[in-house]
């Protein structure tokens, strides 16, 4: 029997002792070495980057690919290269035979009939926005606020809700497939397949703007679950039960957006606790198909003291209900699990039993990482992930929580584990490169560690059930990704999607990959770096330096990954005459918990010292003009940009989009992990503050900032802006109405980089 999971990439963890200061050391070879170069008639432009028209597809298009429940075939959706629309293919993982997997006209026709507009319809019948019930056979698809159900065999459309001014969110069907559980104004629902017409429960009864019931709050969203992900309710592996998450939000201050573009101001109200203020309480619960309730005791977590981070089911046992809680400086972490005993009334009701605590996590000196939850093995033991040692691990617990042994050792990252079948466990690490995922597999003993990906760059692995085969979806600094079908030992069956055009695009501009490199920090500490030159390079020239950093906690910058447009921004700065230098500091180097940890309760100290012994030694090549070095960066990149003009000489410009400007503005769950809360940490929260340092301000300065940010509020940027007119210091400002924290809006986009490019060509 295989259990298996897949899981999005989670930050590794761990503690760091002193380290002993040494000198600056550069350890590879020196830069002053030209590379060779490919010759080519064409550059990048801002056109074929940004223009809403003229620009350029380098990253390709890949189709989506699905594993159906055999685990033989899976499903691809891809564009027709004639029709230029959508087609569901089922293919064959050992031949590569492919077949239609439905008719879109017969399902547009279906789902026409009963109701839906012809052109949600057609949208609808290519399939990319269903969610599919565990055989395959029925899809859910919305439109216009209501949800429809589609049978493939019987080639039949139904209408399962009519409810137009509301919007059904996060719908899905129950494993057996007897019912729908969606989200509603915040209340949970079920909905009946088995009846004609479908019947509707509502589960919850007291939803609002500020009770959320089975979905998560914006700062549940953004730093708990991860962005994009809402769910807030988990069904049993048989269907009977739902265990949800209710967040009461009433204590939670309200923050206040506007979008000014209309004549008619449209305001936004969202609640969002900053360091320091109550966060929402959460508590669990479980309820049956027919409505019965029982909530989970978490008495031992005091509710304003008390995070939620993860929610689950044992895959063997459809009544034990496994979850983790922190505390909120989330300096500790608990594994629970509590069995969901039905009692014999009618209708049944459900009794959790005392919750029982499996393990726990703990630092005294930093924050403890969240992890997902345990792999469970058929004898009830379990594979869990800890930083304990100050890289992330496997390890090995009994059913009852003891540690048997570790898997995996090493000074290096597992970054994601992926499933465990024949006593093989397969996971992403960082054995091979701190710089670069690969896939491993390796024995539940600890014996026999392989990569399974052997080319360089960055894999990601999708596994299916049984985890004998999985796809391979690989990049590396300057190649498009591709998508790549592996048997379980790594032999390469084909490859799915070769991604040859934009291969062939981003040679024809000159796109290259970086030179990489490791330095120094002046107590040891080895930093990853990379650096693009222009096309031309004359090492007997002195060149202007433009550095980009985000240096969040635990958020690598320097990777061997195809990076995107802002990759592509950087190659064309680099072909405007520019040296382009990434270098990550400790704490966003990727190399564990231990390397992080000294930043806790200083945020921006050790990241510039750091930044600054990266510029120290490019001010070392004789090619680098030390006069001319910028920085720039976005949300934490930001700040650290801002914090590096007010607290450092080394730069003479900078450009900070959406910048944290001081720490109490952000929220609480971020924030408070790396700062403690503001009343117990004030002189920390007073040292890394931008706003507090204005006078200091060294060098121009561009702020930029959407106004309908929604996560690093824009009263960042007005509040260094009014500090910054009280210090009398110059700088420059640049608003993107209806933005949230990226600017997305084609013609938004083009108009920032143009002014970014303006400024920098300005000032270097």
């Amino acid at each position: 029997m295989t259990y298996f999971r897949r899981r999005p990439p989670v930050r590794s963890g761990g503690r760091l002792g002193v380290l002993l200061a040494t000198s600056l050391i550069l350890l590879t070879p020196s830069l002053a070495q030209p590379v060779a170069r490919q010759k080519t008639g064409r550059r990048l432009t801002l056109e074929s980057l940004f223009d809403p028209v003229q620009r350029v597809n380098f990253t390709g298009s890949l189709p989506r690919l699905i594993w159906l429940p055999d685990g033989k075939r899976y499903l691809a959706l891809e564009v027709n290269a004639q029709t230029r629309r959508y087609e569901a293919t089922q293919v064959d993982v050992q031949t590569g035979h492919r077949t239609p997997f439905h008719n879109p006209a017969r399902m547009q026709q279906a789902l026409e009939a009963v109701g839906m507009a012809p052109d949600d319809a057609q949208a609808a019948a290519d399939l990319r926005a269903a969610v599919f019930d565990a055989n395959f056979r029925r899809a859910l698809v919305s439109a216009d606020n209501d949800l429809y159900l589609y049978d493939f065999a019987a080639d039949r459309a139904r209408r399962l809700t009519h409810s137009p001014g509301e919007t059904e969110e996060e719908y899905d069907f129950s494993p057996d497939g007897r019912r729908v559980s969606l989200v509603r104004n915040n209340d949970l629902f079920l909905l009946d397949l088995e009846a004609d017409p479908p019947t509707e429960r509502r589960l919850t009864q007291d939803g609002s703007t500020s009770i959320f019931n089975g979905i998560l709050d914006w700062v549940y969203e953004e730093e708990v679950y991860g962005r994009g992900k809402r769910r807030g309710y988990w069904w049993n592996p048989s269907g009977t039960l739902l265990a949800y998450l209710r967040l009461d939000d009433t204590a939670v201050p309200v923050h206040v957006l506007t979008d000014d573009v209309p004549f008619r101001q449209r305001v936004e109200k969202t609640h969002y606790p900053q360091a320091g203020d109550p966060n929402p309480l959460a508590s669990l619960h479980v309820v049956t198909c027919d409505g019965e309730h029982a909530e989970v005791n978490l008495q031992a977590y005091p509710p304003e003291d008390r995070i939620v981070t993860r929610v689950g089911w044992h895959p063997g046992d459809a009544h034990r209900l496994v979850f983790e809680v922190q505390n909120r400086r989330q300096t500790r972490l608990d594994l629970n699990a509590t069995t969901v005993r039905l009692l014999e009334s009618q209708p049944p009701q459900p009794r959790p039993d005392a919750p029982e605590r499996l393990l726990r996590e703990e630092s005294a000196t930093a924050w403890v990482e969240v992890v997902e939850l345990p792999i469970f093995l058929p004898d009830g033991s379990f594979l869990w992930q800890s930083d304990e040692t100050g890289f992330r691990h496997l390890y090995r617990h009994a059913a009852n929580g003891k540690r048997l042994r570790a898997v995996t050792q090493g000074e290096w990252d597992v970054r994601e584990l992926y499933g465990v079948a024949d006593g093989m466990a397969y996971f992403a690490a960082a054995a091979h490169s701190p710089i670069a995922n690969h896939i491993y597999r390796v024995k539940l003993d600890g014996a026999g560690l392989t990569r399974l990906s052997q080319t360089e760059g960055a894999h990601a692995a999708d596994f299916n059930a049984d985890c004998s085969a999985y796809f391979d979806t690989s990049s590396a600094a300057a190649t498009p990704p591709r998508i790549s079908l592996h048997r379980a030992d790594g032999t390469l069956l084909r490859v799915v999607a070769d991604n040859a055009e934009a291969r062939a695009l981003a040679a024809e501009y000159g796109v290259t990959a970086p030179e990489f490199r490791q330095v120094k920090t002046r107590d040891g500490f080895v930093m990853e770096a990379m650096l693009w030159r222009p096309p031309d390079f004359d090492p007997r020239k002195k060149y202007p330096v433009w550095c980009y950093a985000y240096s969040g906690p635990g958020a690598q910058s320097v990777v061997d990954r195809w990076g995107g447009q802002r990759m592509l921004w950087h190659q064309l700065l680099a072909q405007h005459g520019y040296l382009v230098w990434v270098c990550d500091n400790r704490s966003a180097s990727g190399k564990g918990m231990r390397s992080m940890a000294p930043i806790y309760g200083k945020l921006g100290e050790w990241e510039l010292r750091d930044l600054e012994d990266g510029i120290a030694y490019l001010k070392t090549l004789p090619f680098v003009d030390g006069n001319r070095i910028g920085l720039w960066g976005w949300s934490y990149g930001g700040y650290m940009t801002a914090y590096a003009l007010t607290h450092s000489t080394v730069f003479k410009c900078g450009i900070a989009g959406a910048p944290v400007t001081d720490w109490r503005n952000y929220d609480s769950i971020y924030t408070e992990r790396y700062m403690k809360l503001p009343q117990e940490n004030p002189e920390g929260y007073t040292r890394s503050s931008v706003v507090a340092a204005a006078k200091q301000l060294y060098g121009p300065l561009l702020l930029i900032h959407g106004l309908m940010d929604d996560n690093v509020h824009p009263r960042n940027s007005i509040q260094l802006i009014d500090a910054l007119q009280k210090a009398e210091r110059p700088f420059e400002f640049l608003v993107y109405p209806q933005s949230r924290h990226g600017v997305v809006t084609p013609y938004r986009v083009k108009h920032l980089y143009r002014h970014m490019l303006a400024f920098i060509e300005r000032y270097l």
